[in-house]
């Protein structure tokens, strides 16, 4: 934490609580450390965007391989038969492309989400060690 920031931190404490700190008080080593577990969360919130970006555009790339595949043999069938029942084929496989593209992104959301969740708590868990952390240090320095 730079010195401008610490000073503004310990000047606002000093306003809004009446209480001076010094720059080696355990209260702003405590929020120094809650500073470092959210640039850590931060970090780790940016990579698992990362990974679901990557897992989204391989899904895509995957999606429209598949799809020109399918389009080009649903294209193909046209062209040979001109009939009512490939009509109906084509639909049917465009509908089961959409439904199983919509059943995997959706199973990539839910376990992305899982996993953010999962980091969530481990941060949240986290901030309450820092502040059981704070009230032990209050409570022995008083």
């Amino acid at each position: 934490m730079s010195n401008d920031k610490l000073d503004t931190l310990i000047k606002r404490i000093a306003s809004e609580h009446g209480i001076v700190l010094t720059k080696d008080d355990p209260v702003l080593m405590m929020h120094t450390l809650n500073e470092v577990l959210l640039e850590q969360n931060e970090k780790a919130h940016a990579e698992l965007l990362n990974k679901y970006e990557a897992i989204l555009q391989e899904n895509f790339s995957q999606w429209q391989t598949y799809a020109s595949k399918k389009a080009n043999v649903l294209i193909n069938a046209q062209q040979n038969h001109f009939s009512k029942n490939h009509d109906q084929v084509s639909d049917q496989c465009m509908q089961l492309i959409s439904e199983k593209t919509r059943i995997t992104i959706n199973h990539e959301i839910r376990e992305l989400t899982r996993i953010s969740r999962q980091a969530a708590i481990i941060n949240l868990l986290a901030a309450v060690l820092v502040l059981v952390s704070a009230i032990l240090v209050f409570v022995i320095l008083s």
